[in-house]
């Protein structure tokens, strides 16, 4: 079974939606039969027009080994579908039976330290074992044939949130052919990752251990060579592409087999930075999410759903609408319980937030309090007892919103942004094997000093990774890009030459594909780009009050985590470092290339300055914000199919009023009244603006 994946293009069947909707997931393998329409019936009530199903119900469709029991899971879809309710059928693969595990103990998940997961918990197999996988495909295979054609049928979903990676024995000798498949030799590989050092060289690929590859974390103190632990999560991460591409295979060869319409395939892709869900995403058909936060971090929320957005493209080459497959319908209580909401009001406002940046589907989990086991303390619509929890309102409003301007959000997407911003899996991963302090991620870093801030000052953007067609932006800023491979510094190059504007910076372009250091020059020719060599890289960590960036238009700002000095050759200086090691030196470049400008920053710098270094660059290349005001106010520019701007969502995020200021009036279609051009938004209050 190999473990490349084959990219499946969506079609523009299946990158569409017809409807705006709220939905929930549902486990009726859980309740009576005779209790099923009795929870339809309510779901109706609410407003609900879409459920997920069966992701965990191996056992019940599949009982003994090869023994497939689904009418009554027909049964489901068929009272589904007479309540009018969509389904989402999940390929129950989180959830191995014990009669699988018991039989075939080699399917469990093991540690780093070489424990093996047992039975009772979910996500304990392995999507690297060829037996485990072996059985995955077939049960997707069996859900495809029973379900396929079903009138209710809407759309897949393969496993539940995966993430995770397997240590034991099978997959350790397959990452040895894979390490065998991509250096060719152990000379190879010993060369490209400098294992001389502390004679970490090996003689076989089969010495080479299988470490733990805490990616996305920095919480390992001790760790192996990073070029190794890298290596572990790009296999793992390949194997997971593969895992997924397997059971899309499967499903839609029972379609082609029947010729029928394919459905669109998804997952519930999560928080966790281990996986590369960009490659996963790939192979499925329509990017869906998990997004669970609190009262305090909104803002987190605009950040992932803007990176959800840009996952997938439509075969126009915009943004393919994204579902928000998991958020709670008032508390969550995966262990501990927390509000994610404030109250009903956030709870509208949580989902008209996802709306906005281009979800077209909001799912609760869960529909019904669960008898037993597990997360029995997390919200639902209704308690184990079918009697109404919190919020039954703002779901009936929600939908009747989504029922009445669904169409016109669907017509009138996000409109195209000028402005993308950098994001790479392999970058976080680097940063995480290899961090500049306890207190840098990389993950952190973007979101709360790139993102958020430009976000908060109405700056529109994408958040795009190295590969993606980039030629249709205006301007580009690239943070924390330590890996920068070849074919991305020729993309670079070509944008900036086209009249691109780039923000390089900080710690961008110095380590090699293999996390090791540069040998020729410090930024492997990115040099030419910034129109500088290094002159010296220090760090600024404890001595930060004795060192300053001094900028030539005056401001100053105090340096953090790392810095950066430069000689300038074609680029000129435009802030040096005042103090400690760099002092006189060049701290940012700007450099004028072919028809475009890059800025390249050495050290992150406090949030005003970084923000009025992004706005001189954002003018020089014709962007303007798309709203001004409270930065605790989203606003998403709308525009229709071929580009042309037609309105706003605009999003309160905070409890208190807040007052924004649009390029122009239009009318709320919430409403149907007037909004002029300058606004007050109540607490968490949202407003659907055609503009004028």
């Amino acid at each position: 079974m190999s473990s490349a994946a084959v990219r499946h293009p969506a079609t523009r069947e299946l990158a569409r939606d017809r409807e705006v909707l709220i939905g929930t997931s549902w486990y009726p393998e859980l309740w009576p039969e005779a209790e099923w329409d009795l929870d339809l019936a309510k779901m109706v009530e609410a407003g609900i027009r879409l459920v997920r199903i069966f992701e965990f119900a191996w056992y019940r469709a599949e009982p003994r080994d090869g023994v497939f029991e689904l009418d009554w899971a027909v049964r489901v879809l068929d009272r589904c579908h007479a309540h009018g309710i969509q389904v989402m059928v999940g390929t129950p693969t989180a959830a191995p039976p014990a009669w699988l595990t018991s039989a075939w103990p080699e399917v469990l998940k093991t540690s780093a330290g070489g424990v093996r997961d047992i039975h009772g918990q979910r996500k304990h197999g392995s999507h690297i074992a060829v037996k485990y996988r072996e059985f995955c495909i077939r049960i997707a295979r069996a859900f495809a044939l029973a379900f396929t054609g079903h009138p209710a049928l809407a759309s897949w979903q393969i496993d539940n949130e995966m993430s995770g990676f397997d240590y034991g024995p099978e997959a350790r000798r397959r990452f040895h052919a894979w390490l065998e498949r991509t250096y060719g030799t152990v000379a190879e590989m010993n060369r490209a990752w400098s294992l001389d050092l502390w004679s970490q060289a090996y003689d076989r690929f089969d010495q080479v251990p299988m470490v733990l590859a805490s990616v996305g974390s920095t919480e390992v103190p001790e760790r192996n060579h990073p070029s190794l632990i890298l290596a572990i999560a790009r296999f793992q991460n390949e194997e997971w592409t593969a895992y997924i591409a397997d059971q899309c295979t499967a499903i839609r060869a029972v379609a082609a087999e029947r010729g029928v319409a394919p459905k669109a395939i998804t997952t519930n892709m999560t928080g966790t930075f281990q996986m590369d869900w960009k490659a996963h995403n790939a192979v499925l058909d329509r990017v869906g999410h998990s997004m669970y936060s609190d009262l305090d971090h909104y803002p987190w929320l605009v950040y992932r759903h803007d990176r959800t957005r840009t996952e997938k493209r439509g075969p126009d080459g915009r943004p393919a609408p994204f579902w928000l497959l998991e958020t709670a319908p008032n508390w969550s209580g995966g262990g501990r319980i927390w509000n994610i909401h404030h109250d009903a009001a956030g709870l509208r406002m949580n989902s008209w937030l996802a709306t906005a940046l281009g979800s077209t589907a909001t799912v609760y989990w869960q529909w019904r309090e669960h008898p037993a086991g597990q997360e029995m303390l997390h919200g639902t619509f209704v308690t184990a007892q079918g009697a109404w929890r919190p919020n039954l309102a703002a779901w009936q409003r929600l939908a009747g919103e989504y029922a009445r301007v669904g169409a016109w959000l669907l017509d009138h997407p996000p409109a195209p942004a000028d402005l993308g911003l950098l994001f790479s899996a392999e970058n976080a991963w680097g940063w995480s094997i290899d961090p500049t302090s306890d207190h840098f991620a990389y993950v952190n870093a973007f979101r709360d000093e790139v993102h958020g801030p430009l976000a908060a000052a109405h700056w529109w953007r994408d958040v795009v990774e190295p590969g993606d067609d980039l030629s249709r932006y205006r301007m580009l800023i690239a943070p924390w890009l330590a890996i920068l491979r070849p074919a991305v510094r020729e993309q670079l190059a070509a944008f900036v030459k086209a009249g691109g504007r780039l923000l390089l910076g900080p710690g961008t372009g110095f380590r090699t594909s293999e996390w090791t250091v540069q040998r020729d020059r410090v930024f492997g020719g990115l040099e030419t780009l910034i129109g500088a060599e290094s002159s010296s890289r220090f760090s600024p960590m404890w001595v930060e009050d004795r060192i300053r960036v001094r900028f030539a238009d005056g401001r100053e700002s105090k340096p953090k985590q790392w810095c950066e000095a430069f000689a300038p050759t074609s680029g000129e200086a435009i802030a040096s470092y005042v103090g400690g090691y760099g002092d006189g030196q060049a701290a940012a470049i700007r450099h004028q290339f072919g028809a475009g400008e890059v800025v390249t920053i050495g050290c992150p710098v406090d949030q005003p300055t970084w923000l009025h270094l992004v706005q001189g660059l954002a003018t020089r290349a014709g962007l303007t914000p798309a709203a001004s005001g409270s930065p605790n106010v989203l606003v998403a520019p709308r525009a229709d199919h071929t580009g042309k701007h037609a309105g706003w969502v605009v999003v309160n995020l905070k409890e208190s009023e807040q007052s924004i200021t649009l390029p122009s009036g239009g009318t709320d279609l919430l409403t149907g009244q007037p909004v002029a051009t300058a606004l007050t938004l109540e607490p968490c209050g949202v407003r659907v603006i055609v503009a004028n």
